[in-house]
């Protein structure tokens, strides 16, 4: 895959462009603390808006490419989130077989998503889906090129994106994040753009977390 040139701000200062995406990253971490006291929709949906806006100020050549539509990546976001939706209601099944207690953390979780209405919350967590790809998928293997190989900077991203979740003060978002966040990378590494793990993620979240529970 050719990884799009970086925008003409982090040509000019790659470190502070770094610094500030590690910034969001930390900030993401801390807010999502708000999932189970509260709703942490009305924290992370606006935080979500002010993530997509910083990615798209240090991204501005590439963010065309990268959201660029094509029949070959739709297709394979829609195929891969359907795949991903379908599996994760046996494999939570076996799981739960190993592990008495997930049923019960899962139920805690879910109580946790439910802070608000769910026209509500679905509306905030699109914007914190594309935050996420934008941030973790996009601009931060982006800005770390300059130091590190294509697979290395998804890996460190990859890394950074499951710590981050695992602000809720789960195992198992932390967990989730590292297996769906693998996916998303290696669909964003295939295909060339965002739209491929848009699109999966589309489909699995909002399918597993609000409208066919795994609970």
């Amino acid at each position: 895959m050719t990884v799009p040139p970086p925008s003409a701000a982090s040509r000019l200062n790659p470190a502070a462009t770094l610094g500030l995406l590690a910034g969001l990253v930390f900030g993401w971490f801390l807010l999502i603390q708000y999932f189970e006291e509260g709703d942490v929709y009305g924290v992370m949906g606006p935080f979500a808006c002010v993530v997509c806006v910083a990615c798209a100020a240090v991204n501005p050549h590439a963010l065309g490419t990268w959201l660029r539509p094509t029949p070959r990546a739709i297709a394979i976001g829609l195929g891969t989130g359907i795949a991903m939706t379908a599996l994760t209601y046996p494999v939570f099944q076996g799981a739960s077989a190993l592990v008495p207690d997930l049923d019960r953390q899962v139920e805690v979780l879910y109580a946790g998503a439910r802070s608000t209405t769910l026209a509500r919350a679905l509306s905030w967590t699109v914007a914190i889906m594309l935050a996420e790809e934008l941030l973790f998928r996009g601009s931060f293997p982006a800005a770390m090129r300059p130091w590190l190989s294509e697979l290395q900077s998804y890996g460190v991203s990859l890394a950074l994106y499951a710590l981050a979740q695992g602000g809720t003060g789960s195992w198992i978002v932390a967990a989730m994040a590292l297996v769906c966040g693998t996916i998303w990378s290696f669909l964003r590494i295939y295909t060339g753009t965002l739209v491929a793990p848009l699109v999966a993620h589309f489909i699995w979240t909002p399918t597993v977390i609000f409208l066919y529970p795994v609970t």
